[in-house]
């Protein structure tokens, strides 16, 4: 696993003229980010299934699901900015495109590559379950731009879960072989989706002054009260992790900035080069 113990714990490059950042290093700037870069990375992830995925349908739902991950991005990084940003693209192209590796606090899994499909499908009803759970307590957070912003964003998640669910009744109902393999999707995903779980830095003070309403922990017991029975009724219930495991040392520590190649060889170079590239350019 890569390591950001030499470089700047802001990890920023010097943004854009006209552009004034926030501090990143806040409780509040920590929890948004780690809400918004796990949307960026599994949106871009999610990319990868256009123009290959097994059906013209899926190719546009993921697509779609894609393009709402990069979005929910842009409108996370638009309430870490405020209204002292200067140029709000700008400030949130600096804030998406703009950070070394290790200043992204995105969870482990979101970053790993879509494998097969049924890979991506368990993944994707973990996330979606999670992110269900989680912009459910954000919208009593005491900070009104962070409420207003889950309330909103619940809606369009609800389609992203309702496509998981669909195929999760599809698969389960599909026959040996395609419970088999989703059986082992699964083994694969649940051990990492506990990384989804780990606490921000700052995050005490985040959950006291009211702006994040249920910390990470309490966010994994609300998923595992109902992801638990409904892959216990799919036969998947040897799978469901204990109270107190953790997740595998190589899909852990992504709330603290570190990241495996999947990310820091294969996703932010592919993803920031354009922007590094071309600096300041308009398009």
């Amino acid at each position: 696993m890569s390591s950001a113990t030499e470089r700047p714990t802001s990890g920023l490059d010097a943004p854009p003229d006209g552009v004034t950042l926030p501090e990143l290093d806040t409780p509040r700037t920590q929890v948004l980010l780690a809400i918004a870069d796990d949307g960026l990375i599994s949106g871009h992830r999610a990319s990868h299934w256009t123009g290959v995925a097994p059906s013209l349908e899926e190719d546009l739902a993921f697509s779609t699901i894609a393009q709402d991950g990069l979005n929910h991005a842009d409108l996370w990084y638009q309430v870490v900015l405020e209204a002292d940003a200067g140029d709000s693209p700008a400030g949130v192209d600096a804030l998406g495109l703009g950070r070394r590796p290790e200043a992204y606090r995105h969870a482990v899994i979101c970053e790993r590559p879509p494998r097969d499909f049924a890979y991506t499908l368990a993944r994707h009803w973990v996330f979606d379950r999670f992110e269900a759970v989680r912009l459910a307590a954000l919208a009593g957070s005491s900070d009104p731009a962070v409420a207003a912003l889950a309330v909103k964003l619940r809606h369009e998640q609800r389609y992203h879960l309702e496509h998981a669910e669909l195929w999760f009744d599809r698969l389960v109902g599909g026959g040996d072989e395609a419970v088999t393999r989703f059986h082992d999707a699964f083994a694969d995903v649940l051990p990492e989706a506990l990384g989804l779980f780990e606490p921000v830095a700052g995050e005490d003070a985040a959950i006291a002054d009211g702006l994040l309403p249920v910390g990470h922990r309490k966010l994994r017991e609300q998923w595992l009260e109902g992801a638990a029975p409904r892959l216990a009724q799919a036969g998947f219930g040897d799978l469901v992790p204990a109270d107190d495991a953790a997740a595998p040392e190589d899909a852990s520590g992504g709330r603290d900035g570190r990241h495996t190649d999947d990310f820091v060889v294969d996703v932010w170079p592919e993803m920031t080069r354009l922007y590094r590239e071309h600096p300041g350019a308009r398009w």
